[in-house]
């Protein structure tokens, strides 16, 4: 693929912008410092309007070619050159680029401009070098045609006399896809972190101001967390964090103004334990980016790993460092640990590091199970055989000797090469260079491997693993032999947490293949029926899910699955008990939850109505942790509360609630009360883009709307592509 770089080396950006939300126009001049290394230099420019170009005050030749501005220079020199760009062009509202979004309040509907850049959408919000080597420093001034709060990356610099003309500080050297703004009516709340730090975090008019105290409080203690660990000091003085009503990704790390889903950022008074969990990890994750991606910054896409690899990893640790009672790991091992190591088990599967030869490319690298959690279990991997404090030697070199810069991934690996006793690169390059993982037999010589493979036979592959542990630490999976099996089981009281876990997240992929007889799954589990650990009963659900794709629908052999699910939960759901208590702690809180949707799939018919009993209307009322079963059993007591529901989601702002209510309408088993969530499929006024996905899998894992989901889905594949760019 072209790299502009190669005709042109952007220095300094400065940028005179007018953005008019009312119209839905952007424009201005674009003023670029840099060195021509080419008669001809290229700029990035997708949908844009080039009204004129000069070249340090003169005009100049230029043409428009498949989405790149060409400008033709009389003569090249070693001094930098001044390029002047005017355009104009459009806000969009596929939540790229620079668009728009809105919400409601007070009757009255906001309209508000955002910008999401990363990977290469910079260039169609203004004319520029948009690929992550292309670093350069960027000032800017945005005028606007109301008196709207407006950010950026930077704090306001010197004053203007007309209040909404807005003018920022220099940023740091830095690529185009961190650069950012947003622009709307908004409320906040600001604090400092221990280092100074003055740290905003704002949310719509229409969310409860209170909402922002969480992340705030994340916000500080992850940048502290981070400045101690990584050896250099947040650069920046000031950090913003914007909810969005309209946000495609989870979150976006643009420096000192990282922008949010709503449902990633607030957490109010109410908020159930997993909602807070999840803005932890996610404000935690964002800022580990304000080092590993913003301050250091890959070459090219391909290593995009780099940034979301290390980031996933680091929210745990910093999480971990913040809350410890959140037995934050515990999620890592369960959801991420375990969704690496099924997706990696596929023929198919893209590997961690991937070329990239064209734009298009870059939004297939962003598989979350490989590139997020496969690559964090191989960065954690890294941290147990180093040791935690060996690994952050390594990293303070490499931040000290890489900031402002562009790094590949042996980089990285030489930095910290310099602290372990094995090799480093040759270990992570058979990782992350290949797909897939080993499965592992454990013999008195040793070990044997082969790779793992759920859709295809075994094949014979090395990886030069320094160790074999039965913890959670290694990316592959052991194959114990019946004997090595019985006897973990005969002393599994003696097992540690990750022994535990490791056991049956392998055991669970082993069944799936001719390794292990599927059957063996039922007296596992009723050898956890006393079990304490919600990680583990996590664990337990996913095996139970697993034994579901034996036995039809509405079938006996179902009834007589659900019949043993109902037993193997009733001891210890009568001893958690279906309410919250004032003294329960982090693992009894999500026991129950888990316990509680295990119910529901057994059909447990008491347990559903005494939870359905607690059921109001005033859905702020209820039990934050317990909500969510509470919707689920109302619904499948009286099929008739769909209506209820999704005439509820449409009036309330918070979150949480939204979620959950429509996530239980999509549980409803009446064949007629399922046509309405089904209904909003492709409804974008209702269920706003970014959440059709989840109103999709919601109703694909409902039998009663499967096939129509399905159906809907292929039907309109064109039209969701459009509506949602090229992502």
């Amino acid at each position: 693929m072209e790299r502009l770089l190669d005709y042109f080396i952007p220095e300094k950006y400065f940028l005179a912008l007018h953005i008019d939300k009312y119209a839905g126009t952007i424009g201005g001049d674009v003023t670029v410092t840099g060195i021509a290394k080419q008669k001809t230099i290229k700029f990035h420019a997708v949908d844009l309007s080039i009204d004129a170009v000069e070249v340090d005050g003169e005009s100049v030749e230029f043409s428009l070619k498949k989405d790149l501005l060409e400008v033709h220079l009389s003569i090249i020199s070693q001094n930098p050159i001044k390029v002047k760009i005017s355009y104009h062009g459009t806000l969009n509202k596929n939540m790229e680029g620079a668009y728009l979004s809105t919400y409601e309040h007070d009757g009255k509907e906001e309209i508000i401009v955002a910008t999401q850049f990363e990977s290469h959408y910079a260039r169609e919000a203004f004319p520029c070098i948009d690929e992550p080597a292309a670093k350069a420093i960027f000032e800017l001034k945005i005028t606007v045609p109301g008196d709207d709060l407006v950010l950026s990356n930077m704090p306001t610099g010197r004053g203007d006399r007309d209040r909404r003309c807005h003018v920022f500080q220099p940023t740091p050297r830095m690529s185009t896809y961190l650069l950012a703004w947003v622009i709307g009516n908004f409320h906040g709340k600001t604090i400092k972190n221990s280092h100074g730090v003055e740290i905003t975090t704002y949310c719509a008019l229409n969310q409860d101001l209170d909402s922002v105290d969480f992340a705030n409080e994340i916000a500080a203690k992850s940048l502290d967390f981070y400045d101690d660990n990584f050896g250099i000091k947040f650069p920046l003085a000031k950090l913003d964090q914007v909810a969005l009503p309209d946000f495609e990704a989870g979150a976006m790390e643009n420096w000192g103004l990282v922008t949010y889903r709503e449902s990633m950022l607030l957490a109010g008074k109410t908020a159930p334990l997993g909602t807070k969990k999840s803005v932890a990890l996610t404000v935690a994750h964002e800022l580990s980016h304000q080092w590993f991606g913003n301050l250091v910054t890959m070459q090219w896409w391909d290593d995009l790993w780099l940034n979301e690899s290390f980031a996933t990893a680091m929210e745990y640790y910093a999480v971990d460092h913040i809350h410890p009672e959140y037995q934050i790991f515990e999620g890592f091992f369960t959801r991420d640990c375990y969704a690496a190591l099924t997706r990696d088990a596929m023929s198919g599967v893209q590997s961690v590091h991937q070329d990239v030869k064209s734009p298009a490319e870059i939004a297939t690298l962003f598989d979350s199970a490989i590139v997020y959690a496969k690559g964090a279990h191989l960065m954690f991997m890294l941290i147990r055989l180093m040791g935690w404090d060996n690994f952050l030697k390594g990293i303070k070199d490499y931040f000290k000797k890489y900031q402002y810069q562009n790094t590949i991934g042996d980089n990285l690996w030489d930095a910290l090469n310099t602290y372990a006793d094995f090799d480093i690169k040759t270990l992570m390059h058979s990782f992350i260079d290949r797909p897939g993982y080993p499965v592992v037999s454990l013999n008195d010589q040793g070990f044997t491997q082969k790779r793992f493979l759920l859709d295809a036979p075994l094949e014979s592959s090395d990886w030069p693993l320094p160790e074999i542990t039965e913890d959670m630490s290694g990316h592959y999976i052991i194959n114990l032999s019946e004997d090595q099996f019985s006897q973990r089981l005969e002393h599994f009281d003696k097992l540690t947490l990750e022994e535990k876990l490791r056991l049956l997240i392998d055991h669970s992929l082993l069944t799936k293949t001719d390794l292990r007889n599927p059957a063996s799954t039922i007296p596992l589990i009723q050898k956890f029926q006393h079990e304490s650990s919600a990680a583990v009963w996590n664990i337990i659900a996913s095996l139970i899910a697993s034994l579901k794709i034996f036995v039809d629908d509405e079938s006996k052999e179902e009834a007589a699955l659900k019949v043993l699910v109902k037993n193997l939960i009733a001891p210890k759901l009568k001893e958690v008990g279906l309410t919250t208590n004032q003294n329960d702690d982090e693992n009894t809180i999500r026991l129950r939850n888990n316990l509680l949707a295990l119910a529901y799939f057994a059909e447990d018919k008491p347990t559903l109505e005494k939870l359905a009993a607690e059921y109001s209307d005033d859905y702020a009322s209820l039990e934050p942790e317990t909500r969510d079963a509470i919707l689920s059993a109302k619904i499948f007591c009286d099929p008739s509360m769909t209506d209820v529901y999704l005439s509820a989601y449409q009036t309330t702002a918070n979150p949480d609630i939204k979620d959950e209510l429509l996530g239980a309408a999509c549980l409803v088993k009446s064949q007629q009360e399922i046509k309405k969530p089904l209904a909003l499929l492709g409804n974008l006024k209702i269920v706003k883009p970014q959440d059709q996905l989840y109103l999709f899998v919601d109703l694909y894992r409902n039998p009663k709307s499967r096939t129509e989901t399905f159906d809907w889905l292929t039907k309109n594949w064109d039209k969701i592509k459009q509506s949602g760019g090229d992502k």
